[in-house]
């Protein structure tokens, strides 16, 4: 199991890149030199160091190095080490124990723990509810070499047993060598979760690049999160490109599971377009454009259940003017949410998610808005996996009356809607009216999309643009090429799009 070849792929250190090209040293050849790559050395025993370092002036025998790594995994069960025997020009020979973190790789974990007998196997945190059967079937692990596969379809079956609770599976040592415990953590979903990280840095052939970087502080099972974020030039989100940062403070449990509040603050740097500004000096009816945009957003969030929450609060930002007459301006608005998902999986093994959300943003002069509007945004989103098979489906609809600022406008035509399009060539300066809806098949993370949707003004007419193309999609990172089904010239080809979402 400890193969050269398997250390290669985890280590992929410059050391073993030189190694890789020496040859072995035969039984037998006196050894020079004893050390260990990859491992902090004093991590390991005073014995075990000792026992390495009697093997210089030794000769070599591969059983004696085969035992030593054994020992090393034995004390450290969250590595895999291999030894290694390089011969020296004099006929000497030099040994080198190669070790890597399982844990940096988790199909490596995983096939490294199929090589253990399972010692046992527990429930913590689960409730009385599980079922006799799934709890023998549990049991039914024990004594045999883990099998990856069936515990993952076990933690499935705890997921769909016990709703509303996260099931993780959870690896250590036994209390001897070659056997591990697999114990299954049970805990409760947070009816209030956190703002998903926007982090991203995505590629866009008509738009250039776009950055962000959120940086939360503090761990996924804190009910308490401190978050600062950077913006490298976004230009992949709103008709602006901005450059700024963010700090948001989140709780989503302030006495009770049922309530959270957050409070962000950001402070970003306009740039336009030129086809952007030429718009709106043509246009005195949309506000205009302004340099800088300064936002504090306090809101509270209430969880009628784990899957449906509502939440209000108030949005105050202020425009530095480009043209600095008048000075600056303010939007400040109402703010209202409602969302609701569920997620259930399906006989034959595949999962199920839905979602849906309202938004209501209301500009308002008794908040001291210079703007007054309303906006609203409707999403809605679909996902089914089976297998390497995933189905993705989504749809939204906005309205906005009044005078919005231009943050507020809504765009299509970037990496993830209509895509193959440019925002620029449908609306410049955004739209009042938004309509987009998508569908998406991926296979073994290649996939195909068709896009479609409108972007409009209420004194306009509502054109529906669609797009088709493919790409190719990881856990994070993607790249696609959108190709425009209806465009008026031949200037719109094939579009490039890519990067990463994390």
């Amino acid at each position: 199991m400890r193969t050269l070849a398997l250390l290669f792929v985890i280590l992929g250190f410059p050391s073993w890149l030189a190694h890789a090209q020496d040859a072995d040293a035969p039984e037998g050849a006196i050894i020079d030199s004893a050390e260990v790559s990859g491992f902090p050395l004093d991590q390991l025993s005073p014995g075990l160091i000792r026992d390495i370092n009697e093997l210089v002036a030794t000769p070599l025998r591969a059983e004696r190095l085969s035992e030593l790594a054994s020992r090393i995994e034995e004390e450290q069960p969250e590595v895999v080490a291999a030894a290694r025997s390089v011969a020296r020009p004099d006929g000497r020979a030099r040994v080198v124990f190669l070790i890597a973190r399982i844990s940096d790789d988790t199909a490596l974990s995983e096939n490294i723990n199929a090589r253990y007998i399972v010692e046992s196997v527990e429930m913590s945190g689960a409730p009385a509810e599980v079922s006799p059967q799934l709890r023998d079937d549990l049991q039914k692990l024990v004594g045999r070499r883990l099998d990856n596969d069936e515990a993952e379809r076990l933690n499935e079956r705890l997921e769909d047993e016990l709703p509303g609770r996260d099931v993780a599976r959870r690896i250590s040592k036994g209390s001897r060598a070659g056997r591990i415990r697999v114990t299954f953590d049970v805990s409760e979903q947070p009816w209030i979760r956190f703002v998903p990280t926007r982090s991203k840095i995505v590629y866009h052939q008509d738009q250039g690049w776009s950055g962000v970087l959120d940086i939360p502080m503090s761990g996924s099972r804190s009910q308490h999160r401190v978050t600062a974020g950077l913006v490298f030039g976004n230009n992949d989100d709103l008709i602006e490109e901005y450059s700024g940062f963010r700090l948001r403070f989140e709780s989503r449990s302030i006495g009770t599971r049922r309530f959270g509040a957050s409070l962000e603050f950001s402070r970003f740097n306009q740039s336009w377009e030129d086809v952007t500004l030429a718009a709106l000096a043509s246009t005195p009816a949309i506000p205009q454009a302004y340099r800088t945009r300064l936002t504090v957003e306090p809101t509270a969030t209430f969880a009628i259940s784990p899957s449906v929450r509502v939440n209000a609060g108030i949005s105050l930002s202020e425009l530095e003017s480009l043209t600095r007459s008048p000075q600056s301006q303010t939007a400040n608005a109402w703010v209202f949410g409602l969302s609701g998902d569920h997620q259930w999986r399906v006989p034959s093994g595949g999962r199920q998610t839905a979602r849906a959300s309202y938004r209501l943003r209301a500009g308002s002069g008794s908040l001291d808005s210079d703007l007054s509007y309303r906006r609203h945004l409707v999403e809605a989103g679909y996902q089914f996996d089976y297998g390497r098979s995933e189905i993705l489906a989504g749809f939204s609809y906005g309205h906005i009356s009044g005078h919005a600022p231009l943050f507020e406008r809504f765009s299509i035509g970037d990496s993830s809607a209509l895509r193959g399009w440019n925002k620029y060539d449908i609306a410049p300066a955004g739209g009042e009216r938004m309509f987009h809806q998508s569908f998406e098949y991926r296979y073994s993370h290649v996939g195909v999309f068709f896009d479609a949707g409108s972007i409009w003004d209420r004194s306009g007419d509502a054109r529906i643009r669609y797009s088709t193309g493919f790409g190719v999609h990881s856990d994070n990172g993607f790249i696609t090429l959108g190709f425009p089904l209806d465009a008026d010239d031949d200037d719109h080809g094939v579009t490039v799009m890519l990067g990463v979402r994390f």
